[in-house]
């Protein structure tokens, strides 16, 4: 195993393992990589401890790198997209076939995962050493921000534009049933939510908005690649990471919610339920070695997932806890500390803790939302909140995006966050300077 020096801290999602399994069984596999990518990669070495997944600092780097020389070429990039159109499609369909098909597709689609985002900070980096070059600091922070809203719209987008335009709704629904699912979650999207956020849209104001929206994006992005010249090719690439980002994490849940009849047949037939089917490894399953129910209601309890040299392993118990302690942080208690700005503004509030659905209600107009990264499911909560405050993300994370598009104060990358806040503190976030102020504590 690497040492912790060696890992980078990335995103919290709450995999089970066996879609964490997946995950490391694709990342590992250096075929999946063919045709991606010029040279050959695989990731060796990760660790998802806690709900959070650490990447080993070295793969990661490299493969941002290789992705951004190999994209560069038109004819290449355009092969990449249609390469992962091509496997997404390939994942949903798999799900209403057999276990077998559904894990090949899974670990066949991983490096869409993998490399859009190890590509970002290349991308943004090169991107931003350009135009600095060009244009003065402010110029390049004000265009930055404008590219940060992808033109292709991403799912959250496109169904919302399909329901103010919708004249079926139980239809509409049907089509996005898996919108609020999320690994292997049986959370699904119904008739009531589309009409409740239905209610909540000024049809003539969105759709204008809108059309605004694309306009003056499709401006920036001529202007940006003018200023460019023969790095145009920047602009493409990076319009292209902020929309796959959340489009890839949507097309593995949406597969993952499609799965659900055939990953309960597949549990029936091995002799456990649903919820322990998902704590075993995607090899357990394919081998038909399913652990017994004892080590599988365990691992429900905790479990942290290693891929070392290319081995999976589903640790619980003291091992697992010897990890766990590996990557603990320790936080001293703090009057303020700081996070990048994603979007400027100054606004005092109380404090919501947000780390999934049934935290929603909780947040009542004018909180501030703290949690360690928004997702798409969060939009509706995230209207009614004044400010954002996220532990992780980058400049096109979707903590970003959404509080441009909101213009809301948001403060990203602050990493201690949630360990540090509590429900009911009062705090100001200064997104002006990137400080989170905490005025009093419950």
């Amino acid at each position: 195993m690497l040492k912790k020096d060696e890992y980078l801290k990335t995103v919290r999602r709450p995999y089970p393992p066996l879609f964490c399994s997946l995950v490391c069984m694709g990342y590992s596999d250096a075929k999946q990589f063919e045709g991606i990518l010029k040279d050959s990669f695989s990731i060796t070495n990760m660790a998802h401890v806690d709900s959070v997944w650490y990447y080993g600092k070295a793969e990661l780097e490299k493969g941002g790198k290789l992705a951004l020389d190999s994209w560069k070429d038109e004819k290449r990039f355009t092969h990449i997209k249609q390469e992962f159109k091509r496997r997404a499609d390939n994942l949903v369909a798999a799900s209403q076939k057999s276990f077998e098909v559904f894990a090949e597709a899974y670990q066949e689609y991983m490096p869409a995962l993998s490399l859009i985002f190890a590509i970002d900070k290349p991308t943004e980096t090169a991107l931003r050493n350009i135009l600095s070059k060009k244009i003065s600091p402010q110029a390049v922070d004000d265009i930055m921000t404008k590219l940060n809203v992808p033109m292709e719209d991403n799912f959250h987008k496109q169904e919302e534009y399909d329901l103010v335009t919708s004249s079926d709704l139980k239809e509409h629904v049907q089509k996005y049933r898996w919108l609020y699912a999320r690994y292997g979650e049986e959370n699904e999207y119904i008739l009531e939510d589309a009409q409740k956020k239905l209610q909540s849209i000024d049809k003539e104001q969105f759709l204008l908005k809108r059309k605004e929206e694309k306009e003056e994006l499709s401006k920036i992005i001529v202007q940006t690649k003018e200023l460019l010249g023969e790095k145009a090719y920047l602009v493409d690439i990076f319009q292209y990471m902020i929309y796959y980002r959340t489009h890839r994490t949507d097309i593995m849940n949406k597969s993952a919610f499609l799965a659900i009849p055939m990953l309960k047949e597949k549990a029936k037939s091995l002799g456990v339920t649903y919820e322990q089917l998902l704590r075993c490894s995607a090899e357990e399953v394919l081998e038909d070695k399913v652990p017994a129910q004892e080590v599988l209601n365990n691992r429900i309890k905790d479990c942290s997932t290693l891929l070392e040299n290319k081995k999976v392993r589903c640790l619980t118990g003291i091992e697992s806890q010897k990890i766990i302690e590996l990557f603990k942080e320790e936080v001293e208690a703090v009057s303020e500390f700081k996070g990048n700005i994603a979007c400027k503004g100054n606004v005092k509030g109380t404090v919501k803790l947000i780390f999934g659905k049934n935290d929603h209600t909780k947040i009542n107009d004018g909180d501030v939302l703290v949690t360690s990264m928004t997702t798409p499911e969060m939009v509706p909560v995230m209207k009614k909140a004044a400010a954002f405050v996220t532990d992780e993300g980058g400049v096109t994370c979707h903590a970003a995006i959404i509080s441009r598009e909101m213009n809301k104060p948001c403060i990203i990358s602050a990493k201690i966050a949630t360990k540090i806040l509590k429900d009911g503190d009062t705090v100001e976030v200064d997104a002006n300077l990137g400080i989170v102020k905490i005025l009093e504590k419950k």
